[in-house]
């Protein structure tokens, strides 16, 4: 079962006359599809997603996750993400709207921050060490 933004929901093993049960569970916008034998794992979504009806593989959204900034309160890291993305921030979820996030500060040491990507990407961790 995958929502409208292709996230799968649900995995699992059931007869075809029940898919469309399955996906009314969760509601309008919500699709019940055949998983082929060769597509099918156990940890189905958190490697694949639904695209056009068709499961295709995440992406990564980016390719360096560790950077390094000044502990100045001036110096900048910014990183261009896909649209959707959230970041994980004093225990709540925030959108960042623009499709950037950007990160200033004067405290020194490591600074950890948890993203949470649309349904065609890994959700992914960055580090930006202050110095």
């Amino acid at each position: 079962v995958h929502g409208p933004d292709g996230a799968i929901r649900q995995s699992g093993d059931c007869a075809l006359s029940l898919l469309p049960h399955y996906a009314g569970i969760y509601g309008a916008g919500f699709t019940a599809i055949e998983v082929p034998a060769d597509q099918y794992r156990r940890d189905i979504d958190a490697h694949c997603y639904v695209l056009d009806g068709v499961i295709a593989s995440k992406s990564v959204a980016l390719d360096v996750t560790e950077y390094t900034v000044r502990a100045d309160g001036f110096d900048t890291v910014r990183l261009a993400l896909p649209a959707g993305t959230s970041v994980l921030h004093a225990g709540e979820i925030v959108a960042i709207e623009d499709n950037v996030f950007e990160f200033t500060t004067d405290v020194l040491g490591d600074h950890r921050f948890s993203f949470i990507a649309p349904a065609g990407f890994h959700h992914f961790s960055v580090t930006i060490h202050a110095v």
